[in-house]
């Protein structure tokens, strides 16, 4: 009888460790499947991304910039209470002095905003989360024939508009996912966001831009070229049209109006990201030289050292829009985006980095435009700049700028020690504290 129970004992302990192997394969299976480590991670090879490293990490530290400590406060209020647990909201704003200023997320979910918490997870190895924003996107933004909606919803009123912008981001993020935890899934998705970007000889697909135009005023049209032959380098004055009329005494109001146009945005064209496309065989062959020639033939030149906003049509090197939103101005944040996408690889021109440069060591800021007429920066403060220019100052291994910069956004870090939002980058708007996912995202990375 003792001898029966010690078998049913042990036929009992062998039960149970079946039952809890078998539990644990399962759960490892589920795993493996669900962070797609079955079946991918060799298709695609891209440069390494960049960490900038411990020197250039302590030139933002000594400026309040506390990497590590700015996302986890980041993933706390913009992805688990501003956004849903998954994906980050555009902005999210803390409780006010006042009982009535509650804590508000702006209830929107920005497709660039994912790609750049994607790098983020990627980039510390936390896969679970990578994996789990990927399938979040893939549910609510991907559209049938391959493409990305920028936005989506909290209220769940989605629309389709989509942007070469938001889905050039998500693109590079899904690259560097991929390559680290994807599958082949993941892959079929990379090839057809490609095409929806791409034509088939490599070319970025154009899109409506809205130009600011003179409605009424003292200037002939801004894309007046119709003098210029196939060889003429075009001077400013061909492109934004010369000043008819009488200046003296006229009471003349620049009316502008907005007109949309086909184009390519300078600032879309991601040199790295292109090069990295070809070498895998997912563009044509030579997409990255035909992308780095149509950038550099939109030097605006003749002694101004800015890019233009957009190409005219197609992206072929040929015709340009130099203003965007603003007549008779170049968009510097634009700009900034442009040369930082050229100083990525390593083909940014002395000329305008020496401007860009000189602008922020005098100043330390950045202003959102530059008036040709007048020559001189105008308008609100480019905050969102700053992070682009962080990147540019790292590629130039330029340390006295990147140290400038970090000091002017060190002086929008949350330092309270009793803030919810200690350590976050933030922007006063009336007279709350807004803390926007874009910029507390990309400081991550540029001081990571």
């Amino acid at each position: 009888m003792q001898r029966k129970g010690m078998i049913e004992l042990t036929r009992g302990k062998i039960i149970a460790g079946a039952v809890f192997i078998a539990v644990v394969t399962g759960a490892v299976i589920f795993y493996l499947f669900y962070t797609g480590s079955f079946g991918g991670g060799s298709k695609i090879k891209i440069d390494d991304p960049v960490r900038v490293g411990y020197d250039w990490r302590n030139y933002a530290a000594e400026n309040n910039i506390v990497s590590d400590y700015l996302f986890s406060r980041s993933k706390k209020l913009i992805v688990a209470e501003g956004g849903d647990g998954v994906l980050a909201a555009t902005s999210y704003t803390i409780a006010g002095r006042l009982v009535t200023e509650e804590a508000e997320s702006s209830g929107i979910y920005g497709l660039s905003d994912q790609a750049l918490l994607m790098k983020c997870y990627v980039r510390a190895g936390d896969k679970m989360s990578a994996t789990s924003l990927r399938n979040k996107v893939n549910e609510l933004f991907r559209l049938p024939d391959g493409s990305y909606r920028a936005f989506v919803y909290a209220d769940g009123t989605n629309d389709e508009m989509t942007t070469n912008a938001s889905m050039i981001d998500w693109l590079d993020a899904m690259c560097e996912y991929y390559v680290n935890f994807g599958n082949d899934d993941d892959y079929d998705n990379i090839k057809r966001l490609t095409e929806a970007i791409f034509d088939s000889d490599g070319s970025m697909r154009t899109e409506k831009i809205s130009i600011a135009k003179y409605a009424e005023s003292l200037y002939v049209g801004l894309d007046d070229t119709s003098e210029i032959n196939e060889d003429d380098e075009a001077t400013l004055e061909q492109i934004y049209g010369t000043i008819t009329g009488e200046l003296d005494g006229a009471e003349v109001e620049n009316v502008t109006n907005e007109e949309e146009v086909e184009g390519v945005l300078l600032s879309n064209i991601n040199l790295r990201l292109i090069r990295d496309l070809e070498a895998n065989g997912l563009l044509a062959q030579g997409a990255y030289d035909k992308a780095l020639l149509a950038v550099k033939k939109g030097f605006a030149g003749d002694g101004n050292p800015f890019y233009a906003y957009a190409t005219f049509g197609a992206m072929d090197g040929g015709e340009y829009y130099f203003c965007g939103r603003s007549t008779g101005a170049f968009d510097i944040a634009q700009n900034i985006k442009t040369m930082r996408n050229l100083a990525e690889v390593g083909e940014l021109d002395s000329f305008s980095y020496g401007e860009f440069k000189g602008q922020i060591m005098n100043s330390g800021r950045i202003y959102s435009e530059y008036n040709i007429m007048t020559g001189n920066y105008s308008g609100s403060e480019a905050t969102g700049s700053y992070v682009d220019g962080l990147m540019i100052a790292f590629y130039m291994q330029d340390a006295n700028l990147y140290s400038t910069l970090t000091n002017t956004i060190g002086k929008r870090v949350a330092t309270k020690s009793s803030s919810p939002a200690l350590y976050m980058v933030f922007r006063e708007e009336n007279d709350r504290y807004v803390f926007y996912a874009r910029e507390n995202m990309g400081v991550r990375l540029a001081t990571f």
